[in-house]
């Protein structure tokens, strides 16, 4: 093995891994609105190894790819567009637990598409799982038409494994921390509530139902439904405003609207948090 060539390698995919492409996609407030977040490390490893690169999380939604090969079908071009690839798939992968070589395009694990088999006979698969100690964040995918990976080759797909799951690691984290803080939110706003505005607010919950994020209802008719005065219920949606579990505007005489910024307060609500 030439460690020089290996540097070499190693040098180029660190300066084409845009990293702070992961960077905004963390800090950005609605991340959904960042399109394949981990695009230019799959792009600058794709080029490096003359391959299809594929990264997915550990729910099989897709991160970043790059095609060097244009062998998909449109079934497969739809999976990518919709980043999700499909459940039958991403189970299979679970039980592979190390990296696998040069997979062949005849077993069910290719990355390849079975239509294209008499195309592309000599097509070869490498997995390899994304890992963070002993937690399975996810897969890398590595398609090649016809070329075995060697082991230079096999050494830098490893690292740029690596370097993607502190990248997903980092996003977990920021998942546990937003989650830290609603609860903490949902349970410093239950304290400033009284026994009759609990009762209120949790008859206005019932009343949008599970899983309801927005609606428009009428104060009045809540009030009346759970027996408690009007100001009861308004008051309880005012400190719920204060808090930032709620947004709350007036609609006139349509009744007044509600956005819940803070799903987890229907659990503490209902006492339903873990």
């Amino acid at each position: 093995m030439s460690n020089q060539l290996f540097l070499d390698k190693i040098k180029e995919l660190n300066k084409q891994a845009n990293i702070k492409d992961w960077a905004k996609y963390i800090l950005s407030n609605d991340s959904k609105e960042i399109d394949f977040p981990l695009k230019s490390i799959s792009f600058a490893l794709g080029k490096l190894l003359d391959a299809n690169i594929y990264v997915i999380n550990a729910e099989g939604i897709l991160l970043g790819y790059y095609e060097r090969h244009r062998v998909n079908t449109q079934r497969v071009r739809n999976l990518i567009e919709n980043k999700s690839f499909p459940y039958n798939y991403i189970h299979r992968l679970v039980n592979v637990q190390e990296t696998i070589k040069d997979i062949k395009i005849d077993d069910n694990l290719t990355i390849f598409p079975v239509e294209k088999r008499a195309n592309y006979p000599e097509a070869l698969t490498t997995i390899v799982p994304i890992k963070l100690s002993d937690d399975r964040l996810g897969t890398l995918l590595v398609g090649r038409i016809q070329e075995k990976i060697s082991e230079v080759d096999h050494l830098v797909i490893e690292h740029a494994a690596s370097m993607i799951a502190i990248e997903i690691a980092l996003e977990y984290g920021k998942i546990e921390v937003e989650i830290d803080k609603q609860v903490s939110g949902a349970k410093l706003a239950m304290s400033t509530l009284s026994i009759t505005e609990v009762k209120a607010l949790q008859g206005v919950f019932n009343h949008m139902g599970e899983g309801t994020m927005e609606m428009i209802l009428t104060t009045s008719e809540i009030a009346d439904k759970i027996g408690v005065t009007r100001s009861i219920v308004v008051n309880g949606l005012r400190k719920l405003v204060s808090a930032s579990v709620i947004e709350q505007r007036s609609m006139g005489m349509r009744g007044t609207y509600i956005k819940v910024l803070n799903p987890l307060f229907t659990k503490v609500l209902f006492g339903n948090l873990d």
